[in-house]
């Protein structure tokens, strides 16, 4: 967040562009940090049921924003590249929701509910599930698939392609287009997010558990629990 209020400020910055350092572009929540909170209070920690209805900061961003991810993106990483502009992935990419099968990985407060047909939304929350790069750019939830290699040149090659539109014309485009989905209840979305998150299941305290005492393969063993891959896909 500071850094995008720096480069919203600066004149000289038209496009920002986003990558993951390291083996994997963002696994999501840092999972030993919620858990104790998950345990003690039932719910996962950070979520406020009197909260008002807002979404990130990361939203109202007027520059445009161009994501590079490879690997393994995981529920809230791709929250977060719901809130940029274009997504260029890496072949062989997977963009995970199992996190939903156990300890509240669920996310339906974000702009990812427009962008998902409804029966690929309910099988990413209801049943943990995941898909490929190649589906993603079937949706346009990425616009281009390329090799590994190729990553960084393509993010790179977007970000002059669109900081040759003059910075007025982007940020009103953009900031007018997130106006309308807004209108739409995009807004309203974190109002459900109050009444579901957080739910307590016992399996969500026994995955915790495990997070914190067994350490996260044992956790993340048992929270697969024998699941069916082929089903799990869309």
């Amino acid at each position: 967040t500071e850094l995008l209020n720096l480069a919203a400020a600066d004149d000289e910055v038209r496009v920002v562009t986003l990558r993951g350092a390291g083996k994997l572009f963002s696994a999501g929540h840092d999972l030993k940090e919620v858990a104790q909170g998950y345990i003690d209070n039932a719910v996962a920690s950070g979520v406020d049921p009197h909260r008002v209805p807002a979404l990130r900061s990361m939203w109202y961003f007027p520059k445009p924003i161009v994501a590079g991810v490879h690997e393994y993106v995981g529920p809230i990483a791709q929250d977060i590249l719901a809130h940029c502009d274009f997504v260029i992935a890496a072949e062989g990419t997977r963009f995970s929701f199992e996190q939903a099968r156990m300890g509240a990985g669920v996310v339906y407060w974000s702009p990812l509910v427009f962008m998902f047909p409804m029966r690929v939304w309910k099988k990413l929350m209801m049943v943990g599930g995941w898909y490929t790069a190649e589906q993603a750019e079937k949706w346009d939830f990425v616009q281009r698939v390329v090799p590994a290699d190729r990553l960084e040149d393509e993010v790179r090659a977007w970000a002059e392609e669109i900081a040759l539109v003059p910075p007025q014309q982007t940020k009103a485009a953009k900031t007018g287009i997130h106006r309308q989905y807004e209108l739409m209840g995009l807004v309203n979305m974190a109002l459900v997010g109050n009444v579901v998150s957080g739910h307590g299941a016992e399996e969500d305290r026994e995955f915790f558990r495990k997070v914190l005492h067994d350490g996260m393969r044992a956790a993340l063993a048992f929270r697969q629990n024998d699941s069916d891959e082929s089903i799990t896909r869309i």
